[in-house]
């Protein structure tokens, strides 16, 4: 699959050291996370901190003095547009797509696997980076003393502290700021609503993969006023019988893979006593970024979400 996401994991605390602007302590992001290619845009998606490691140099470099940025992160490259500040992005990768004018910029390769040796042509002054599908390039980045930012923001907060950072290290700390707000704004005005249906959220047809409760779709299900029926396992992308689906009986199923249609779902041995299937509340064909990229148009993904559970608001 020629597309992904970005996903990313938190740490706690922030402290500078020698030759960085900053560092925090990544949350743990299991490795078996990394799934089949055809679930690739659902790795480039989700951490709860954000992470700057600028090797070498301990100095930030100054916009004014003609920064030149590198992104290899979906959400990030949505940040650089929305604040303003594309005139600094030199390059970035075949995945980041949107705005549509990110599909015009300089490719150094894909998300999974960017050309290291275009990104150094570029002589950029700061790369964007995730954990851990970039740790080898992370520690060749460094080795060259090329200032990195590592973004891993895995719930609202955040991302909306991820937005702040990034408008301020590319001078565009004002632009952040009006942004962040307005975000803010949209997630208040969605109303507390008296219903709370039961959610099933498919990443996977084969096998079966859901979504547990540590996740940024977790999160975005709640504020949405939704509950994930699978909220309770300790494995962040569980794989999970059909028998365990049955047993939850999630009155809306959300399809958020290609492989599958809600014509699919409806046709599993089984299945048809599911309340959503019974009552074909079944949602495929999703713009699957809004849900998984933390990015500016988080907002939009609750929104949708709120949509789709509270149909009748």
């Amino acid at each position: 699959m020629s597309r992904c996401r970005n996903r990313t994991q938190t740490g706690r605390g922030m402290k500078l050291s020698p030759g960085s602007l900053g560092s925090r302590v990544p949350g743990s992001w299991p490795e078996g996370d990394l799934r089949h290619p055809r679930h690739l845009r659902q790795l480039c998606t989700v951490t709860l901190a954000i992470v700057i490691l600028v090797a070498g140099c301990g100095h930030r470099p100054a916009p004014e003095q003609g920064l030149k940025v590198v992104s290899l992160v979906p959400s990030v490259t949505e940040i650089v547009y929305a604040v303003g500040a594309e005139k600094m992005l030199a390059g970035n990768t075949n995945q980041c797509d949107f705005p549509g004018a990110a599909k015009s910029v300089y490719k150094v390769g894909d998300f999974m696997s960017p050309d290291l040796e275009r990104i150094v042509a570029l002589r950029p002054g700061l790369v964007f980076v995730t954990l851990p599908m970039h740790r080898q390039l992370l520690e060749k980045l460094n080795e060259m003393k090329i200032p990195v930012y590592v973004s891993r923001p895995a719930g609202i907060p955040a991302v909306l502290k991820e937005i702040d950072t990034v408008a301020q290290l590319l001078g565009r700390k004002a632009s952040g700021e009006s942004l962040v707000a307005a975000m803010r704004r949209r997630l208040d005005s969605i109303p507390a609503f008296a219903d709370t249906p039961r959610v099933y959220v498919e990443i996977s047809g084969t096998p079966l993969m859901t979504a547990g409760g540590g996740t940024f779709i977790n999160e975005l299900l709640a504020g949405a006023g939704g509950k994930n029926v699978f909220e309770s396992s300790v494995q962040e992308y569980p794989v999970v019988d059909p028998e365990a689906v049955l047993k939850v009986d999630p009155e809306v199923i959300l399809l958020l893979h290609p492989d599958m249609s809600a014509r699919d779902v409806t046709s599993r041995v089984g299945w048809g006593g599911i309340d959503a299937v019974r009552h074909g509340r079944i949602y495929d064909k999703l713009d699957e970024d809004l849900l998984f990229r933390p990015g500016p148009r988080i907002v939009d993904g609750v929104v949708l979400l709120a949509k789709l559970l509270h149909p009748g608001h």
